[in-house]
């Protein structure tokens, strides 16, 4: 009777061990999947209304998530700005934030720490998202990307960043 009790605990600890094991896999990323978060972001850039990109951003947002391997460190401010705003293409925006923060940290290993510049490209990033967004639906504006646009023409969108860490 006991051998028929322990069966079970024994085959659930085992179930849940190769749980384990697999989620502590997949938290690691791999050269090739960081290189593919770079590349769809990028894609994103130019192309941020394609369907099946914008599957492919959902994807890479899932997997950056979900690998413990990146620290990606976002700017609280910024992050809230871009998901709080009150427009069609908001989750857009802050996808793009969060994906060009993680390909900045790709491409720059070497500037890891450096948080202002990680900001600033994922900012320049979304600015040209929204542009593309500008190209096929013109009247999909968002003043709080227009006020970014006119500070980064003007050369002060480092100013404007200067609540993030």
């Amino acid at each position: 009777m006991t051998v028929s009790r322990g069966l079970p605990i024994f085959a659930l600890a085992f179930l849940l061990a190769a749980a384990v094991s697999k989620a502590l896999a997949q938290g690691t990323s791999t050269a090739e999947e960081r290189a593919q978060w770079v590349e769809i972001t990028h894609k994103l850039e130019n192309s941020p209304l394609d369907v099946s990109i914008y599957k492919e951003g959902e994807s890479a947002l899932k997997q950056v998530s979900d690998a413990h391997d990146i620290h990606v460190p976002l700017c609280p401010a910024m992050l809230s700005e871009f998901n709080g705003m009150k427009y069609a293409y908001a989750h857009t925006i802050t996808r793009q934030y969060m994906l060009a923060s993680t390909a900045f940290l790709i491409e720059n290993p070497d500037r890891a720490s450096d948080t202002k510049a990680t900001n600033l490209s994922a900012v320049e990033s979304v600015l040209k998202t929204y542009q593309a967004i500008l190209q096929q639906k013109p009247d999909a504006k968002a003043k709080a990307l227009d006020d970014l646009l006119k500070k980064q023409s003007e050369g002060k969108l480092k100013d404007a960043l200067k609540q993030c860490p």
